[in-house]
């Protein structure tokens, strides 16, 4: 894989996969609502980690940044990218203080 640049740190590298967290969330989403619906016998409750695991498999199918691990990782070639690199200076945070009075 290419390396990336983080839009959001400024991290330069290659991105790591996103997927661990998703898949225990709906392990345990099956565990529960499937336990629930077996016990009940309210089978279409079976509709709700379905859906759930469907929007994970299209969501989180992708890519994130190791250092702050935010999803805006793009190509350096990218016009977000190039947009990033030269207002770079301008992503810093200015802390302001009260002046104290003498």
């Amino acid at each position: 894989m290419k390396d990336r640049i983080c839009i959001n740190c400024g991290h330069i590298g290659k991105p790591i996969p996103q997927c661990l967290d998703s898949f225990l969330v709906d392990g345990l989403l099956w565990l529960a609502v499937g336990s629930i619906a077996i016990f009940t016998g309210l089978m279409p409750l079976f509709l709700i980690p379905t859906a759930w695991t469907v929007y994970h498999i299209a969501k989180y199918n992708t890519t994130k940044c190791p250092k702050c691990e935010n999803l805006d990782m793009v190509s350096q070639k990218s016009r977000a990218a190039k947009n990033y690199l030269s207002h770079k200076d301008d992503h810093h945070i200015e802390v302001w203080h009260r002046k104290k009075q003498a």
